[in-house]
């Protein structure tokens, strides 16, 4: 097998380049950097899971943390990206009432202090001790840096009741971070 070395490669007027023909894989070498093709890419990404029993808050109407269960941390490799958040839960529910579950996503840049991010809030609105999936996505495209970003979830609940993500069985819980180049 031979090969050709040249600083670049053009197309005639008015054509296309085509690499290969009809069933050949054009592949760069593993240490070849490919750029020039746009955004959208996905850089990296980063999840949190685990299947501990009832995480809950009891009787909160004002937002409280929940902790490093619902926490991710990325960073960025570039200022202009997004940074794609979701969380999901296979049981969230309720402890007697019908409520509603607010969630908000809040943000560290750097170790400083946590912000609200989230413009509106995430909300399903549960019946009685029903337990239902819940997921939802959020789409950071302000932070603007490239220093670690910290993510973390914080939940309420309406008319003052106890609400939980799961029962006291073990139930998957995630939040991921994907940060897609712009």
């Amino acid at each position: 097998m031979g090969s050709i070395n040249v600083n670049s490669i053009d197309k005639e007027s008015g054509s296309h380049l085509t690499l290969g023909g009809a069933g050949t894989t054009v592949q760069p070498h593993a240490s070849a950097t490919v750029s020039g093709f746009g955004g959208g890419k996905v850089l990296q990404f980063v999840v949190t899971q685990n299947h501990d029993p009832s995480v809950s808050i009891d009787n909160v109407t004002s937002y409280t943390t929940m902790g490093s269960t619902f926490a991710v941390s990325i960073t960025p490799s570039a200022t202009s990206s997004k940074i794609i958040l979701n969380y999901g839960s296979a049981r969230a529910g309720a402890d007697g009432a019908s409520y509603e579950l607010r969630i908000k996503i809040y943000r560290q840049i750097g170790g400083g202090g946590y912000s609200e991010i989230q413009s509106g809030l995430w909300q399903t609105t549960i019946k009685n001790t029903a337990y239902r999936p819940f997921h939802t996505q959020y789409v950071d495209s302000t932070h603007n840096t490239t220093s670690q970003i910290d993510y973390q979830l914080y939940m309420a609940t309406s008319n003052n009741v106890s609400g939980s993500f799961a029962d006291s069985s073990p139930s998957l819980r995630y939040i991921s971070a994907t940060e897609v180049g712009a």
